[in-house]
């Protein structure tokens, strides 16, 4: 069940929008259809403008809708751009990678998810890609983080953004810094993702997209056959003071819903402000909205995010992440999903959540231990964060606590108190230091976090050994990441996806299934649907199996420019099938 904070936050009925079953027309060609375009763009985020833009410049005439101002969670993220095998700003660093590295890494972590070609693809021409961002505007430095955090110094622009440096993982490909961060002065909020955005958009728009905000996609529209040749939109008229009212008040709604997530304290009041706007937003459309058809002569492209912010699907579909906090944005309703399923499409790994514990910074928090409800450790403390999150909620049912001595606790405060950093990872850290048990014995600190005593006990000292190189950490994590727990007092924090002073933020990482050679999405006997793409996190992707920073972006880009490719390629053969 839950609870009331989210029952009145995003997700509940009133604050997603409808998706009608689809309309089958006899006739295409006698709709009167009030605009039309070769590919319609649903979701104008990375991956929809990376579909616009590769589209446009081969030639295809582009309509991208979106039902906001554009920008989607990419232009409200970190800006990491996964991205390696040789990049020029490796390379600048002084830096060594190989796609053949790339490739033996990320086959670890994507688990068979993709097709080892699709993968190989993605490495192959991880290079290219970044030539192509620099070529329309987006600008990265060479500038690199020394250490391994979550989130690197905002004067920092490479890193490792993944699990790479790990001895499990370093044993079968060598690491390399592979998350670029989109160069800017430093920002307060650390929403670098703009600038990954913005220079794509203005691209497009140069190359004659033709953008379309405020506008909702509420159906597609069928032939006899099944294949998608247009959609119905409520839009109101572009640039007339209701219009502008609407934009004003969605936007408002929109910052407030993601200002904190629905299990922190005083969500319950932001969410309240939030439903007001929304209440004012649902008025105006009510009067003065219109319904269009538009029709799609090439594709359609369902590039609206995925589905962290309906609260029902992700109950539905992954009901021990009913605690976690949606990180997206209110956009990531499910609507393009399930538009998609409304022509019959496949959807794949809806269950498959990506809950983020990271640990860093402060960074000495990764040379304690975690340990689970039976005083076991489970995981390597110094992994990704969404890895952690993964054996933490998927593994363990969302319980745990990270356990250090009086060393680790001096260290972590002076380092939340002197080293730079975003106030997103500050603050919790703070909070969370402040709210942690404390004991003098190891003993009486399991007493005060309900664990066995003498279990914990022997967690520690098997912990000790390892850290001391007596005996090999079967977490097989690294002995200089490592500090005995042996000082008192003795300090636990928990870090359990219930703890509302350190809230763990989740996405989706399920969606419809496609045919990774195209983007064209299957239906539910893995047949192509003719005239219907999706991309992005709409989409099974190269992150469907688990995250690392910059994957999701770098995903959107990759699975956006084939959609974009594989429509020009249909209409150039077209066109010479016509001569």
């Amino acid at each position: 069940m839950m609870d009331d904070a989210q029952n009145i936050g995003p997700g509940s009925p009133e604050w997603l929008s409808a998706v009608e079953a689809a309309e089958v027309v006899d006739n295409p060609d006698a709709v009167a259809w009030d605009d039309e375009a070769e590919l319609i763009v649903v979701g104008y985020g990375g991956a929809g403008v990376s579909a616009a833009l590769e589209a446009a410049e081969r030639g295809v005439d582009v309509l991208a809708i979106d039902r906001y101002d554009g920008g989607g969670s990419t232009a409200m993220n970190g800006g990491i751009f996964y991205a390696g095998g040789g990049t020029s700003i490796q390379k600048e660093a002084g830096f060594h990678d190989t796609p053949e590295d790339m490739f033996r890494y990320l086959k670890i972590e994507t688990a068979g998810v993709i097709k080892d070609t699709t993968l190989r693809r993605f490495c192959d021409t991880s290079v290219e890609t970044v030539n192509w961002l620099l070529a329309h505007g987006v600008k990265l430095n060479s500038r690199m983080f020394p250490k391994k955090w979550g989130y690197p110094d905002p004067r920092y622009f490479l890193y490792y953004s993944d699990n790479s440096l790990a001895p499990s993982r370093a044993a079968l490909a060598r690491p390399a810094p592979r998350g670029h961060r989109m160069y800017h002065p430093p920002l307060k909020d650390g929403r670098y993702g703009q600038f990954l955005y913005k220079p794509l958009r203005d691209a497009a728009s140069r190359s004659g997209v033709r953008a379309m905000p405020q506008t909702e996609v509420r159906q597609l529209i069928l032939d006899r056959s099944g294949a998608v040749v247009g959609v119905k939109v409520l839009m109101i008229p572009p640039n007339t003071q209701a219009w502008k009212d609407r934009q004003r008040h969605q936007n408002r709604a929109n910052e407030l819903m993601v200002l904190l997530p629905p299990s922190f304290p005083g969500a319950r009041l932001t969410y309240a402000m939030a439903a007001k706007e929304l209440a004012k937003v649902a008025k105006i459309e009510a009067t003065h909205r219109v319904e269009l058809r538009f029709r799609a002569t090439a594709g359609v492209c369902l590039s609206a995010g995925g589905f962290i912010y309906n609260r029902q699907m992700i109950h539905r579909y992954a009901a021990h992440h009913d605690a976690t906090a949606p990180m997206g944005n209110p956009g990531d309703d499910g609507s393009g999903i399930r538009l998609g399923q409304t022509a019959n499409g496949k959807v794949d790994r809806m269950g498959r959540i990506s809950s983020w514990r990271f640990l860093n910074p402060p960074s000495d928090w990764v040379k304690g231990m975690i340990v689970n409800a039976d005083a076991e450790r489970f995981v390597d403390e110094t992994l990704y964060g969404a890895s952690v999150g993964h054996a933490l909620n998927e593994e363990q049912g969302g319980i745990g606590f990270l356990i250090f001595d009086s060393v680790v606790n001096r260290r972590a405060w002076k380092e939340l108190f002197t080293v730079k950093m975003l106030g997103y990872q500050r603050y919790p850290g703070i909070l969370s230091m402040w709210g942690k048990a404390k004991a003098a014995t190891i003993e009486q600190l399991a007493g005060k976090i309900g664990l066995d005593p003498a279990k914990l006990r022997q967690a520690v000292e098997r912990y000790n050994r390892a850290a001391a190189g007596v005996e090999r950490d079967p977490m097989r994590k690294d002995q200089k990441e490592m500090l005995p727990i042996s000082n008192g007092p003795f300090y636990a924090i928990d870090i359990s996806a219930s703890n509302t002073l350190l809230p763990m933020m989740a996405m989706t990482l399920g969606g419809l299934v496609v045919d990774e050679e195209s983007g064209m999405v299957l239906d539910r006997n893995d047949r192509p649907i003719n005239g219907l793409y999706a991309a992005g996190r709409t989409a099974i992707g190269i992150c469907s199996n688990v995250y690392m920073s910059g994957l999701s972006a770098a995903d959107c880009v990759f699975s956006g420019r084939r959609v974009g490719e594989h429509v020009a390629n249909g209409r150039r053969q077209g066109e010479e099938r016509l001569r």
